[in-house]
């Protein structure tokens, strides 16, 4: 998408294929906007009325002289005190229906009211709107046409060298959380495990990166028994990603880790037929962390990043893990596997062992489809967040308030650690009952960290299929964390300096 940005006195009208968007305020007056006499008269009609008052959610398209070839769509944002960059998502989100039905493909966006972050904010959640996945369908694509160029319109105080460069990052960021959800929407026999792999090498490829990816004859020989014991009942093979970004004047190094697996069915405990065709979003996890290493090799922060990325399939099939194996992980532990559809803690234990080990990080950060307890604790809204280091918890809620990629933190205490020992191992895979699945997931996962400060985001109930938000389609996969994962490392970049 081309971004540039004007000064408001330098706004001359649009050409045909044009629209200005003009955001109103709850209770301003919209005669103020400039949007051209004819279109500020219908709108001030429609304010009187109440058809038309700025409240969110709010779209109206307004008529304009017969020669004047640019559209005018006038949106709702709500009352000024409350606007925020969730805000201006959801307005964009509401903007980009109408933008699509008239096959808009350059947007002149009313910035003189909104802040760089704000404006920043509408343009990201324009280029999340107009997400489609359709590469199965034949036919033309559903949507009408989508937006290929922004003019920001800017107060004539501001710099627009240097709104165009923020809004051109926001679209960045929001273009790997659409790759993110194209490789998630994929199907789950055209993304399996080795294709996953060859996705990572061309990222690499393509940013400058390294890649290293084992197969099983390598984890086999490592001791990685949890991973390769999730395995054994596809007949696709696994793959371990590591992925590394460097920098030369880098202080730190962090390690995101994301769960890959490519289809889960659940196992020899298989999961019931309904809705199981949504378990090729068991990957997102993988999908985000891939995704958001492909953003950020764009913007360059100086550490270092190493992503890992346990890819496999959960199936049943003659040689499948059944509940009651004991499986020895490449730290040693011996795991109790009681359940096989508790498989995503199994590979990241290795993935994460292992990667420790080799890279030796100052803090990890994993994201997991991992529990469907948490979409009972949470909903749809939020992800969960445990670790055994406050202040990487809390800085991470933090990027997800900025972001709208947002976390509630959970407890991890000893307590809860102790219902995931086992009778027969050192460890069991599920802990007794239904209680507290999410932590205990999480508490199993923490016994192969180590002592290296670290935090585990649950995703599976923020992953797909989220409603009533403007900018993001149910029918689709959210790219939830690659907002939050490239502010986070960007934060910590900069306070590494």
């Amino acid at each position: 998408m081309k971004i540039d940005a004007i000064h408001a006195e330098a706004y001359k009208g649009g050409k045909k294929d044009t629209c200005l968007v003009a955001p109103l305020f709850e209770g301003d007056d919209p005669a103020g906007l400039p949007v051209g006499k004819t279109a500020a008269a219908a709108l001030c009609a429609l304010s009187a009325k109440g058809v038309f008052t700025g409240k969110t959610g709010q779209c109206q398209c307004l008529p304009t002289p017969r020669d004047r070839a640019q559209a005018v769509l006038a949106v709702g944002v709500g009352p000024r005190a409350k606007f925020s960059a969730e805000g201006a998502r959801r307005a964009a989100g509401t903007a980009a229906g109408p933008l699509s039905q008239h096959r808009v493909r350059h947007v002149f966006l009313d910035a003189t009211q909104l802040t760089g972050a704000l404006a920043d904010a509408f343009v990201e959640g324009l280029v999340l709107a107009q997400y489609r996945f359709d590469v199965y369908k034949k036919g033309d694509p559903e949507n009408g046409g989508a937006v290929e160029a922004v003019t920001l319109i800017v107060p004539d105080a501001a710099h627009p060298e240097r709104a165009a460069r923020d809004a051109h990052r926001a679209a960045l960021i929001a273009m790997g959380v659409n790759g993110a959800r194209q490789l998630a929407d994929t199907a789950s026999n055209d993304l399996t495990p080795s294709a996953l792999a060859e996705f990572a090498r061309g990222v690499a490829r393509e940013s400058g990166m390294s890649c290293t990816v084992l197969g099983p004859r390598e984890m086999a020989e490592l001791g990685m028994n949890a991973l390769l014991g999730v395995a054994k009942g596809a007949a696709e093979e696994p793959r371990l990603v590591m992925m590394e970004y460097r920098h030369a004047r880098a202080k730190k190094t962090i390690m995101l880790v994301g769960k890959g697996v490519c289809f889960d069915a659940g196992g020899v405990s298989i999961k019931p037929a309904q809705g199981m065709h949504e378990m090729k979003y068991d990957m997102c996890g993988a999908a985000a962390v891939l995704c958001a290493m492909m953003t950020l090799a764009h913007l360059g922060p100086r550490v270092n990043l190493v992503a890992v990325v346990p890819a496999v399939e959960n199936k049943t099939g003659a040689r499948a893990q059944t509940p009651g194996d004991i499986v020895r992980a490449y730290n040693g532990k011996t795991v109790e596997v009681r359940n096989t559809d508790a498989e995503g803690r199994l590979i990241l234990a290795d993935a994460i062992a292992y990667a420790v080990e080799k890279h030796a990080p100052d803090v990890v950060v994993d994201l997991a489809t991992l529990t469907g307890a948490c979409v009972v604790a949470l909903g749809h809204y939020a992800a969960g967040v445990l670790g055994n280091d406050d202040e990487v918890v809390q800085s991470l809620v933090g990027a997800g308030e900025e972001t709208g990629d947002r976390l509630w933190p959970l407890p991890l205490w000893d307590e809860y650690c102790d219902l995931i020992k086992g009778d027969h191992a050192d460890l069991c895979n599920i802990s007794p009952g239904r209680d507290a699945g999410t932590i205990t997931g999480a508490a199993f996962i923490k016994e192969f960290v180590g002592g290296t400060p670290w935090a585990h985001l649950d995703i599976a109930g923020v992953a797909y299929g989220v409603k009533h938000i403007p900018h993001l389609s149910p029918k689709y996969a959210t790219g939830f964390g690659v907002r939050l994962l490239t502010r986070w490392v960007m934060d910590q970049a900069k306070a590494a300096r």
